[in-house]
């Protein structure tokens, strides 16, 4: 028996009933009230009856845009759904609001991780991978299942943070295998920064190569005052608090480098090469490569760069940097 279309009071749905829900956070609905308001109800959402009540499977912002508009124009609340038969079980449930959104656009990341740890209370990694192509529309590893069911067994802040970008895949997978409070204090971190996945993995990598090596847990060092107040200072931006984060990691992690960097920077500054110029140290521990990178419009700006290269050889500083 298929599900039935008719029409329900919205009033009669239980919108705080939320266990099929996918997409983590509510859109604003506005565009999508005008819309239905124009053109009507075009793919009527998916409901189960549910104790005198009915929960949505598929559909919440529909419904959402719907009772806005009715509060609006003060329209009849009834609204046009599928309903499912009485025989529906929770995982066929489960499936339509999985695939009802996957044949309709690719799921982010954390839809992935929500859908999958959900289909793990039916199915095992293997079943999921086997069936993903007809789930998810997409074809799923089962290694990559199994990421998917680490990274969904960390605190629902996680979720939140790798919805927004300020934690990555490789970030989460990375730091999912780690005690609570380590994991806590690394959540704690990311929301306060912005950075790419490689940074990322450097802070994590540098945090626990410092609490290896000093025999501390990761949060003593997170609890630094100096990084307290690189983290929670409002007035900085994420993307400079990120840039000052990881100086000071590396600092605390290789000292005798990070002095050895600094002075050459204090060299670097004193040979004045101009401001078309740049002078860039090794980006890494291994390297021994400078770089000498400089712009010019015109000939006339090439020829000068070219004599503040030449007056820069002359300059005592330069010998001792590439010759130390």
């Amino acid at each position: 028996m298929s599900d039935c279309l008719c029409e329900i009071n919205s009033s009669d749905i239980d919108l705080t009933n939320e266990r099929y829900r996918i997409s983590f956070s509510e859109n604003d609905i506005n565009f999508l009230a005008q819309s239905l308001r124009e053109s009507g109800l075009i793919y009527p959402p998916i409901v189960r009856p549910f104790n005198n009540k009915f929960i949505v499977i598929s559909g919440f912002n529909r419904i959402r845009a719907h009772i806005h508009n009715n509060r609006i124009d003060n329209r009849p609340t009834k609204i046009l759904v599928y309903q499912t038969n009485p025989d529906t079980t929770d995982y066929q449930c489960l499936l339509k609001s999985i695939t009802a959104l996957a044949f309709k656009r690719q799921l982010t990341q954390a839809e992935l991780i929500i859908c999958t740890n959900r289909l793990y209370q039916f199915l095992d990694e293997k079943q999921i991978a086997q069936k993903s192509s007809a789930i998810f529309n997409r074809e799923l590893s089962a290694r990559f299942v199994k990421d998917l069911l680490a990274v969904g067994s960390l605190p629902d802040p996680a979720l939140e943070l790798i919805s927004t970008s300020h934690l990555s895949f490789k970030s989460a997978k990375k730091i999912s295998c780690l005690e609570k409070d380590t994991i806590e204090t690394f959540l704690t971190i990311f929301s306060n920064i912005r950075a790419s996945s490689n940074k990322q993995l450097e802070i994590i990598l540098y945090i626990m190569e410092i609490a290896a090596r000093d025999a501390v847990k990761p949060k003593t060092i997170f609890k630094n005052q100096k990084i307290q107040d690189i983290l929670f200072n409002e007035e900085k931006e994420v993307v400079l608090k990120t840039s000052l984060l990881r100086t000071c990691l590396f600092e605390q992690r290789f000292p005798t480098v990070f002095k050895t960097r600094q002075k050459i920077r204090k060299k670097i500054t004193s040979i004045k090469f101009g401001n078309n110029i740049k002078f860039l140290p090794p980006e890494n521990l291994d390297s021994q490569t400078y770089s000498i990178v400089f712009t010019a419009k015109n000939f006339n700006e090439f020829q000068k760069n070219v004599q503040n290269l030449n007056a820069a050889m002359k300059n005592k500083a330069l010998k001792e940097i590439l010759n130390p």
